[in-house]
């Protein structure tokens, strides 16, 4: 599901950006990623964060977004580097063809936009590498909030912490990081998953 002007006004702000790769780096910090060459960001928006892996670390770092308008923002930074590139693309169907093809994906605040989120949990099991990292953050409802909007609210990623969590890992991920934040109706869950096969 596409954003409004509104929320595209908001997560393309240079703050915005600069919190995601504030988190990033923070979980660089706990998590050893050494090996990562190779990432997709899932809702990259504007490419601040993919730009930022890309030229810190060198990374090939490749940014989906369903939404063309935020693609053509990206590939501001995409004609300027090498190994970075942007494409539109639906999460539930990606377009690499080849299983395995990433070390690290990363999804910031995409999910709960994403009606059929298993889909794209889906694409993401397959594309991750065997030892490659899925880094989750996102909103989460209670049992109470998913079991009375899920049957209505069919555009939109309707899960708990526990829905995710169960997912990864009944499908050779494990957990190797969780951090809960609180609000008012619903709850930030990051995850850091790890593939194991």
């Amino acid at each position: 599901m596409k954003m409004t002007k509104m929320e595209k006004k908001l997560v393309n702000s240079k703050k915005q950006g600069q919190r995601n790769i504030d988190f990033y780096e923070r979980l660089s910090q706990k998590i050893d990623f050494t090996g990562i060459k190779d990432v997709l960001e899932i809702g990259c928006g504007a490419g601040i964060l993919a730009n930022h892996l890309n030229e810190k670390y060198g990374l090939n770092v490749t940014g989906i977004d369903i939404d063309p308008e935020q693609i053509e923002l990206a590939k501001e930074y995409q004609e300027k580097k090498e190994n970075l590139q942007f494409m539109v693309a639906d999460a539930t169907k990606l377009s690499f063809s080849e299983e395995e093809s990433c070390d690290l994906a990363i999804s910031t605040y995409v999910m709960h936009h994403i009606g059929n989120w298993e889909e794209a949990l889906m694409e993401i099991k397959r594309v991750v590498r065997s030892e490659g990292f899925y880094i989750f953050y996102d909103m989460t409802y209670s049992k109470l909030l998913v079991k009375i909007f899920r049957p209505i609210a069919k555009k939109y990623g309707v899960y708990t912490a526990q829905d995710i969590k169960r997912f990864f890992e009944k499908n050779n991920f494990n957990v190797l990081y969780e951090e809960k934040r609180k609000h008012f109706i619903f709850k930030n869950y990051i995850f850091v998953f790890k593939k194991t096969d």
